[in-house]
């Protein structure tokens, strides 16, 4: 995919890890009814139009075994490439929930969208090559100018398996300056960039991961508020772009 950065956006593709996540923004922009992605996987689309914008409203969908949400990297890089290859939007846009960190100023409810680099915190291989590609590093857009548009912060996002944190992985937090710990953007990160898909990523805390209350029981009580403040933001960035804006006017 070779994104023309310069003419306006005609259509995005919004996934969302749970459904809990994607179902206000789908209700508010009133999309289409849920179909399949694919006739084999659980991931559900919705289509719809904000103005002369395209919506694509893509969920990862409910484990079939297990009867939840199918969160983490491994669906959510089957989801993008798949979404990405079946819809091609001219942008690609990850919402969701993350834990943030209150020694760098986050609180619950507090947006961020992807800056700088993103992260695995969790992708350890102490070999040369293999080090640094685990680690991801994978460049975002310069979203500082957009962000502002939004009201909204910038920071470095890391992605991993768990919702909870090791000591080391703690470390690398502080070392990275990380401010949004999600399960899902680094590797829908990777999918974009192997495709030349531009891709953003939009994240609203829902737990602390410096705080001492367990971060499971923050990340349930404050799910409906947080998704919530997330909807609105994402909502502000659709009606931004359906204005005419183009890539480069994102990343200017």
């Amino acid at each position: 995919m070779n994104a023309q950065v310069d003419r306006p956006i005609g259509c995005v593709a919004l996934l969302f890890a749970m459904e809990e996540e994607g179902r206000p923004i789908a209700e508010r922009l009133s999309l289409g009814e849920a179909e399949q992605l694919h006739e084999q996987l659980p991931a559900r689309i919705r289509r719809g139009r904000l103005g002369s914008l395209e919506i694509i409203h893509c969920v990862n969908g409910v484990d079939p075994i297990h009867g939840v949400d199918r969160i983490g990297t491994e669906s959510a890089t089957l989801t993008a490439w798949l979404l990405a290859e079946t819809c091609r939007p001219d942008l690609l846009v990850n919402a969701g929930t993350c834990g943030g960190f209150e020694s760098r100023g986050g609180s619950i409810g507090r947006t961020y969208l992807a800056s700088g680099d993103l992260l695995f915190h969790d992708h350890k291989v102490p070999i040369p090559g293999f080090r640094e590609q685990g680690e991801g590093r994978i460049a975002t857009l310069d979203t500082g100018k957009l962000a502002n548009t939004l009201g909204i912060r910038t920071g470095v996002v890391s992605s991993g398996a768990s919702l909870t944190a090791r000591p080391d992985e703690l470390e690398f937090f502080d070392r990275e300056a990380v401010i949004a710990k999600d399960m899902e953007a680094t590797a829908i990160g990777v999918v974009a960039r192997d495709l030349g898909l531009p891709f953003l990523a939009l994240k609203a805390v829902t737990d602390l991961v410096d705080h001492p209350e367990p971060s499971h029981e923050a990340f349930l009580r404050n799910l409906a508020s947080t998704t919530a403040r997330l909807t609105d933001h994402l909502e502000a960035l659709l009606r931004f772009i359906e204005e005419g804006r183009s890539i480069q006017d994102l990343a200017g």
